[in-house]
């Protein structure tokens, strides 16, 4: 059920009652004339860092209109704000654009993650600014095909994270000059005419894998899954798009096997999970042109950099407890 891509970063999960359809060389499974997307998923956006690729976040999400869009932890790095403070007009034109898709009907749910926790501890009946995006700490997403799909950050499942939360700290800034090197680094290489070298995405993938198995990651994101009753779960914070179905453990050989997306970032990466009006879920990579779903909304976004009122709410509400 599952088809995948070369580089294993983006795959699908096909409608219940279908098979795949036949696949190209590459094993790319060719897709449909038309696919209405019905929900969006994406995480690891980490407005305030320099390095976030809001830019094409925003030209993905001007092109749909989705009946639901999960911002899947991490939306806000209140960590490197903290640091130093960076806001730039696109930001503001991202908010005015969440504005509009929530005039539009869409429902926009946040799960917080580590660099955006002040969220879990705000009072949200008390001081809620805006009705248009529901925050907690994990929701249970159906697809329109009947399946029940878990929907949180994953920092609950990291071992680091929970009990050394001053090592993540000192990784959050370290990565960050690391990035800043890095593109200095690519600037002298592009002007040479030399491949680019990726030592940021490199090092953080492999601090990740190495979080992931001290933390038992995959296991725990299993037994949440099955604990909560559901066909597949969509985590974020690895930052290393995924998708596989998790394998039972030798003491419950018959146990279910969940389908685990992880949906990578929009720092290192350009990914996001789409689900398409017959339930079918993909994990798209927009460094593949070819893979990206065609427009599918014939409203032409009037976001601008000017925050509108239903859009101030929104930002009132995201940062409703920083400090």
């Amino acid at each position: 059920m599952i088809t995948s891509l070369p580089n294993q970063s983006s795959a699908v999960l096909s409608p219940r009652g279908t098979r795949p359809g036949p696949s190209s060389r590459s094993g790319v499974t060719p897709a449909p004339a038309t696919r209405t997307i019905r929900s969006i998923f994406i995480s690891d956006v980490h407005l305030g860092l320099r390095h976030a690729q809001v830019d094409r976040l925003l030209e993905f999400l001007d092109s749909h209109q989705p009946e639901h869009l999960y911002l899947v932890g991490d939306f806000i790095d209140a960590r490197v704000l903290h640091m130093q403070p960076y806001w730039p007009p696109i930001y503001d034109r991202l908010l005015n654009r969440l504005a509009e898709l929530a005039a539009e009907g869409t429902a926009i749910r946040y799960t917080p993650g580590n660099h955006d926790d002040y969220l879990r501890h705000a009072d949200w009946p008390a001081i809620a600014e805006s009705e248009d995006v529901t925050v907690s700490e994990q929701f249970v997403h159906e697809t329109v095909d009947g399946r029940r799909v878990v929907v949180l950050h994953g920092d609950q499942f990291d071992k680091v994270e929970r009990q050394a939360h001053w090592l993540s700290l000192i990784g959050t800034f370290l990565y960050t000059l690391l990035l800043t090197a890095d593109r200095a680094i690519n600037r002298v290489l592009k002007w040479l005419r030399m491949k680019p070298r990726r030592i940021s995405r490199y090092l953080k993938q492999t601090t990740k894998r190495m979080v992931q198995w001290v933390s038992g990651f995959q296991s725990k994101v299993r037994q949440h899954a099955c604990a909560n009753d559901c066909d597949a779960i969509v985590c974020g914070h690895i930052h290393i798009p995924t998708v596989r179905r998790l394998s039972p453990t030798s003491d419950h050989p018959d146990a279910k096997r969940p389908l685990y997306f992880n949906l990578g970032d929009w720092v290192e990466n350009a990914t996001a999970m789409v689900e398409y009006g017959n339930g079918e879920l993909e994990l798209i990579d927009f460094d593949h042109p070819d893979r990206v779903p065609p427009v599918s909304t014939n409203t032409p976004s009037q976001a601008t950099d000017q925050l509108t009122p239903k859009a101030a709410a929104i930002k009132r509400h995201l940062f409703t407890g920083m400090g």
